[in-house]
């Protein structure tokens, strides 16, 4: 075999194997993807459960959470009254009523069909600017706890998540938004009351 052919083989088994790494790499072997993780239809029915230390107030609206607790916050739901809500336990931007030191595991689902959502706690209440390029926003002048990144819209019955765990350590009043440009601006927000 003459040079030019060794190293044209040799250079089809590097680009295989790149290849098969790279397939590797994406699908972690049992056809799962890298990327935003997302929940299935009968997975995210699954999720929706009230725990014993929740109760919920639909005459007012209020969610009471005496005890730490998983809650499943879905956001841009198709039959709120506004694109730019969350719903919570059945509620569209529910008040949040949460005893000093619980601990809350927010799994946060994007439902919308064309828009990116996001869930972000802030010691900062309406009105809300625009926020325009302000990107997934964390710490920063508009006194926020956390940070999300933004979740995609379901695609294909795939929901995008995103798990985020907080331990309401100081009595106040708080806030949850959703900071993609425009949307805490138009509505999408919630309050959080933490007491004693």
């Amino acid at each position: 075999m003459n040079g030019y052919k060794i190293a044209g083989i040799a250079g089809v088994l590097f680009l295989v194997g790149v290849l098969i790494f790279s397939a590797a790499y994406y699908y972690n072997g049992n056809g799962a993807h890298y990327g935003p993780p997302y929940l299935t239809q009968s997975q995210l029915e699954s999720l929706n459960v009230t725990d014993s230390g929740v109760q919920a107030s639909p005459a007012d609206s209020t969610i009471y959470i005496n005890s730490s607790t998983d809650l499943l916050v879905m956001a841009g739901p198709m039959n709120a009254p506004s694109m730019y809500s969350f719903e919570i336990l059945g509620m569209f931007n529910p008040t949040l009523v949460i005893r000093d030191g619980v601990t809350v595991h927010f799994t946060v689902v994007n439902i919308d069909t064309d828009s990116y959502h996001n869930f972000v706690i802030s010691s900062r209440g309406p009105p809300y600017p625009y926020m325009s390029g302000m990107g997934s926003m964390g710490f920063g002048s508009y006194g926020f706890m956390t940070s999300m990144n933004f979740l995609p819209p379901q695609s294909s019955g795939h929901f995008y998540y995103y798990n985020l765990t907080y331990t309401f350590s100081q009595p106040g009043t708080f806030w949850y938004l959703c900071t993609y440009p425009g949307h805490a601006e138009n509505g999408m927000y919630g309050k959080i009351t933490v007491d004693q």
